[in-house]
């Protein structure tokens, strides 16, 4: 035990120093766990609050309206990657779906609608500008020393439309036959009076001639109709195609029946085709209303519209302001497509904005003799074809023995005479591209890009 003292004693400075390192990690030691704990409690608080922030944070997943439904499909939800995989997946499909119905959309109101000439809209290239308006104006009218056809007789054409038996035509007829027999009859007597017996029985034979006449011009046609039937025809005064005499000019809404002396502008030109196209429409119905179950045209004994009288087209707006922004125009854009207030509320609630619009409203009178029994068929028709609504209805009964004293035969149905208002409507996304630049100026449209240049082409500055 001395040697220790002594050895303490001699080095006292070691003991000395072992004892402070002892008592200063036994302070830091309590030190840091006290400090430990606090921080350990602070951290845990922060990341309690931070995990309450995220748990009351709630996003609205929704996904667009879809047809047939009161509201689009919302759902409230604090951030999740499986459902917002899931909405997204859901909103492509239904967007995809959106555009492709607009698509088809766009391709059933446009049909087989084009320009009946190419390179005239919205503008024919430098130094066509007389040339290509003169062109759809003699394929509008035909021309038979060229071989070319008229446009509106190829619409006639495609509901097998004719003409009634002509008059001159079958009383000649009737007289030959009444000839013919009563000689036959006569025999080696030919002056004698014929008995009242063979009188009715030559009466009934011409009867007979006469209805047969006319049961054969009705199986070759479908309806009755031609050319004076078209908007302003019976009215026009037509000069053959070709010719240099001074033509009568298609007013506003009215076919054209000659080629005019002076060349048309292209904006004029424009609203031609228009009407046309609303001629297709037109009798893209009736093709539809007379179409039997095999596909292909009844014949006018059987079809639903039998004689089509008349076809008068109102403006639109589209053409009223284009006129009123031409110098000298006087149309008014307030009365466009609606003259003596006519259709200024639409029953189908759709509007005539032409300035800034994704759709035109195009409207059309057309009287009508049907089989009174079919008429929902004719109804059924104008559902089936394009986007086209009955906004007004009127009918009237038929003099069948006066028209037939003209050539008409309705067959042993009874038929009716009705006036329908016809309301269409065509997409800006397919006629706007056409509109003529005159056109898109009188409606405040932006001009249309230029084409882009062939690949390799620079743009022109």
């Amino acid at each position: 035990m001395k040697p220790i003292l002594a050895w303490l004693k001699k080095n006292w400075i070691i003991p000395s120093l072992c004892l402070c390192s002892l008592v200063v990690l036994g302070v830091t030691w309590w030190f840091s766990s006290a400090w430990n704990e606090q921080i350990q409690s602070e951290q845990q608080k922060a990341a309690s609050d931070l995990l309450n922030k995220v748990t009351s944070i709630n996003v609205t997943y929704a996904l667009p309206m879809v047809a047939g439904q009161d509201k689009a499909i919302e759902q409230k939800s604090p951030p999740n990657a499986f459902l917002t995989s899931k909405y997204a997946e859901r909103k492509k499909l239904i967007l995809e779906q959106r555009e492709g119905v607009v698509k088809l959309a766009e391709a059933f109101n446009k049909g087989d609608k084009k320009p009946l000439i190419d390179g005239i809209f919205p503008a024919p290239a430098s130094g066509q500008e007389l040339l290509k308006p003169l062109e759809l104006a003699q394929k509008l009218v035909g021309n038979p020393s060229q071989n070319i056809r008229s446009a509106y007789q190829e619409l006639l054409d495609s509901v097998r439309a004719g003409g009634p038996v002509v008059s001159s035509q079958l009383e000649q007829q009737i007289n030959d036959v009444n000839r013919r027999e009563s000689e036959k009859i006569r025999g080696a007597m030919p002056t004698r009076e014929l008995t009242a017996s063979e009188k009715e029985n030559l009466s009934r034979l011409l009867i007979d001639t006469r209805r047969s006449e006319y049961v054969r011009r009705a199986n070759e046609i479908s309806l009755y109709a031609d050319m004076s039937c078209f908007p302003g025809a019976s009215a026009a005064t037509a000069v053959p195609a070709g010719t240099s005499a001074p033509a009568t000019v298609a007013g506003p809404n009215q076919i054209l029946t000659s080629i005019p002396a002076t060349p048309p502008s292209v904006r004029q030109a424009f609203f031609w085709q228009t009407d046309y196209w609303m001629l297709q429409d037109i009798f893209a119905i009736i093709r539809n209303a007379n179409m039997g179950s095999d596909g292909k045209l009844t014949s006018e004994r059987n079809s639903v519209v039998k004689r089509i009288e008349k076809i008068e087209l109102l403006p639109w707006k589209v053409q009223s302001v284009a006129e009123a922004a031409t110098p000298g125009g006087t149309a008014d854009p307030a009365q466009a497509g609606s003259p003596g207030g006519e259709f200024k509320d639409s029953i189908t609630g759709h509007t005539d904005t032409p300035g800034a619009s994704t759709y035109d409203t195009r409207r059309a009178r057309v009287t009508l003799i049907v089989s009174s029994a079919k008429l929902p068929e004719l109804f059924d028709a104008i559902g089936r074809t394009n986007f086209a609504y009955v906004v007004g209805f009127a009918m009237d009964r038929v003099d069948g023995w006066q028209d037939l004293a003209q050539g008409y035969y309705y067959g042993d149905e009874n038929v009716v005479r009705i006036l329908i208002d016809l309301e269409l409507t065509w997409l800006r996304s397919w006629s706007e591209p056409y509109f003529p630049v005159a056109v898109r100026k009188a409606l405040g449209l932006p001009d249309l890009a230029p084409p882009a240049p062939p690949a390799g082409e620079q743009p022109p500055k």
